[in-house]
């Protein structure tokens, strides 16, 4: 007896069974009314204690997050958080009702469907959440409840919205200008509590899933990329003033007391899967290029996983300085998102969404941490033969219904591995589980809000999303203690303990020899430069024979070609003289004849005039006064 109150066994949960609400994980009984015990010990020893002395709980109020607890092996236990969303409707159906304490849903079948008594479904069942928002909860209270504490103390987590299709997944995650919801709120809250600590320029990234520090050429690019999508993105048009109104109005967000030398960086990234495939939401678009672009001529991104380390290579990621320009990026996301018509909600998205919010911080010891914020929107679940798909509708509701279903394996396998009856957890079976392994490892805080349209059309549908929850909410990660400094300036002035020497050792030894990695990559890398440099010049030397004799016969073509040229030339030169002599020669001919006529027509009229001298002559000399003159003159 005394061996099972010492080793007692863990409670089969259900949600059939839900534990009672007085009880935790551990079988301890909890007090009806919280009570504030040993008020009068020490600050340095008491772990819970705020800076004045008081609990950090308020008093008469409990957490409505997974209990934590320390088991015998040095661990703590910590639970996904599992909450409950009604979505307001004209007529509640009477088979939903909250139990008293707030955290249990009954369900119980619909009047027309009672009298098939051999359907499993046909019996009350009792699901128990970590909190239920009814219709009358609002934006506010939901933020509050399941994120807001989370973003305060600097705790990495991812939020997940799951239900039917048209149930108010989105809405919870987005909201509208005048009721925003989770995703406005934790930007407005991340950006209050770094306002004065914001640098100004993206020194520092995560690139292939690690801090890289940029130089002077690197962080240019990232402003000149920054500014490109920036420019591309849609205004608001008054929005975001409603918005960040509405959000001051509900919320004290208070900076945090950061030393001035502290400097934050903030980077977001929006991704989706659709059919698989992973794209880039704000990957910088061509303006040039049409609006609606088809999702063929994206391209799809690759996931890589080591360890729990998960990164998208190629995806773009973007530098911020405020809220807006996150909900300005956020929105020109949206519009790049795959949305289709579907018989039961008129704008489904047809494809998961995750919107990463990245925070670096650097202090000026030169250590660097990193907060990782996951706000993942997943597609509705769809029955077939409700929906009615036909086509591509088709083909993208059984991808939808499969990543959800591979989902709920790894949720069954991390519950099982909490238990004790398992060692894996198959997140590579989907893009989806692959990019939330860190959450299902346990690595990352899990919050689940499941999203519930309360009317007897969807009876099923629900069943299948509360048994899903169900899975969910009896989760419990088990990490290794990380022991905190017990003052706050324990780190200067006490000696630290060995389990951080190991921890710093460990850590160093990791750096080299992932420096002697790199080191060896980089004489990879020569050598292969080597080689392609020797590969170049025998190429070089094995092909300068078949240049010469190409210059060769380039040389002898263009001889030969102006041999032929110039013989032309000359043959036409030839005829063309030939031409030009023939025509003088008819010319000087026909000159030549007109000449000999003329020279040949005044000869024949001086030899008449000579007849004519020669006829007067003698008849002078016949005259016979002429003969005596002719006489006395000899």
């Amino acid at each position: 007896m005394a061996a099972e109150n010492a080793n007692p066994q863990r409670e089969v949960r259900s949600f059939l069974m839900p534990r009672d609400p007085s009880i935790d994980r551990r079988f301890r009984p909890r007090p009806q009314k919280r009570e504030r015990l040993f008020v009068t010990v020490n600050e340095e020893n008491d772990y819970e204690s705020g800076s004045d002395g008081e609990s950090c709980e308020s008093d008469g109020e409990y957490s409505l997050g997974a209990p934590e607890s320390i088991d015998s092996s040095g661990s703590v236990e910590s639970g996904a958080l599992v909450y409950l969303r009604l979505r307001p409707v004209d007529v509640p159906s009477p088979a939903y009702s909250i139990s008293e304490d707030g955290n249990v849903l009954v369900t119980r079948p619909p009047s027309e469907s009672s009298s098939s008594s051999n359907n499993k479904n046909s019996m009350e069942k009792q699901y128990s959440f970590s909190g239920i928002f009814d219709e009358t909860v609002s934006q506010r209270d939901v933020y509050e409840r399941c994120i807001g504490q989370k973003i305060e103390i600097e705790e990495s987590f991812t939020v997940l919205t799951y239900g039917t299709s048209g149930s108010g997944k989105t809405f919870t995650l987005l909201g509208d200008a005048y009721r925003p919801g989770v995703i406005p709120r934790s930007l407005e809250n991340i950006f209050s509590q770094y306002q004065t600590n914001i640098y100004p320029n993206p020194a520092l990234k995560l690139l292939n899933g690690r801090i890289t520090v940029l130089d002077d050429e690197m962080a240019s690019r990232e402003n000149i990329l920054r500014l490109k999508i920036l420019n591309g993105c849609p205004e608001f048009e008054g929005d975001y003033a409603n918005m960040q109104n509405c959000i001051i109005n509900d919320h004290k967000f208070v900076p945090l007391a950061l030393d001035t030398s502290v400097s934050v960086l903030i980077w977001v990234t929006f991704v989706e899967i659709y059919n698989e495939l992973v794209y880039d939401l704000l990957a910088p678009t061509n303006p040039n290029s049409s609006k609606t672009k088809n999702t063929t001529t994206r391209k799809n991104l690759k996931i890589v996983c080591n360890d729990g380390n998960v990164f998208i290579k190629g995806v773009t990621s973007v530098y911020v300085k405020s809220s807006e320009e996150s909900l300005r990026l956020l929105r020109a996301g949206l519009q790049k998102l795959t949305y289709a018509s579907t018989s039961i909600n008129a704008n489904s998205s047809r494809s998961h969404c995750i919107f990463f919010v990245d925070v670096l911080k650097y202090f000026r010891s030169g250590v660097i941490s990193e907060t990782s914020y996951k706000f993942c929107d997943l597609a509705g679940s769809e029955r077939l033969d409700k929906t009615g798909n036909m086509g591509s509708r088709l083909k993208e509701a059984q991808r939808i219904n499969t990543s959800l279903m591979v989902l709920g394996r790894c949720l069954d396998a991390a519950n099982s591995i909490s238990a004790g009856k398992g060692d894996r957890v198959p997140f590579r079976e989907s893009k989806l589980t692959m990019l939330l392994q860190a959450a299902l490892l346990g690595k990352e805080k899990l919050t689940m809000i499941v999203n519930v349209t309360p009317t007897d059309k969807y009876y099923e549908e629900n069943l299948n999303v509360l048994s899903f929850a169900a899975i969910a909410r009896n989760i419990i990660f088990k990490a290794p203690v990380i022991k905190q400094n017990q003052s706050r300036y324990s780190v200067i002035g006490e000696k630290p303990d060995n389990d951080y020497v190991q921890q710093l050792l460990e850590k160093i030894a990791w750096l080299r020899s992932d420096n002697e990695l790199q080191n060896q990559q980089i004489e990879e890398l020569m050598d292969k430069k080597t080689q392609l440099r020797e590969e170049i010049l025998r190429l070089s030397n094995q092909h300068a024979d078949e240049l010469a004799k190409q210059e060769h016969e380039l040389r002898t073509e263009l001889v030969e070609y102006f041999r032929k040229t110039l013989e032309e030339n000359r043959k036409k030169h030839e005829m063309r003289l030939q031409s030009e002599l023939e025509s003088q020669k008819r010319i000087f001919e026909s000159r030549i004849e007109f000449l000999k006529r003329k020279y040949e027509d005044e000869l024949e009229e001086l030899r008449e005039e000579i007849e004519d001298l020669e006829k007067e002559a003698e008849k002078e000399n016949m005259e016979p006064g002429n003969s005596k003159k002719r006489r006395t003159t000899d």
